[in-house]
């Protein structure tokens, strides 16, 4: 069994929010600039995150997957055309290109 542990930046935080536009890239911030690194967005995913797309419509997610240093988290959105229908969204962070 893998024990992951809390950090002293974890201290009284209830969630981290991981903003997204129509790109489909994780951002740290609400402007939409500072992209999250893949260690950021799978760190975010096991102690507790929010997605937080464009409208401002907080989502919580359903899954992470660590591929080739791509991180992809799953969550679920709100199908506008059917009350009933749900949606699959993916959010990512891909390593910084070498220069």
């Amino acid at each position: 069994m893998e024990i992951i542990r809390m950090n002293a930046d974890d201290r009284n935080v209830a969630a981290r929010k991981i903003y997204t536009k129509a790109d489909g890239v994780a951002y740290i911030d609400k402007t939409l600039k500072v992209k999250a690194t893949p260690a950021e967005l799978e760190d975010a995913y096991i102690k507790g995150m929010l997605v937080v797309d464009t409208a401002g419509v907080m989502y919580r997610p359903i899954s992470c997957k660590n591929a080739s240093e791509t991180v992809t988290v799953t969550y679920v959105t709100t199908d506008t055309t059917s009350a009933t229908t749900a949606k699959l969204a993916t959010v990512k962070a891909e390593p910084a290109a070498k220069e």
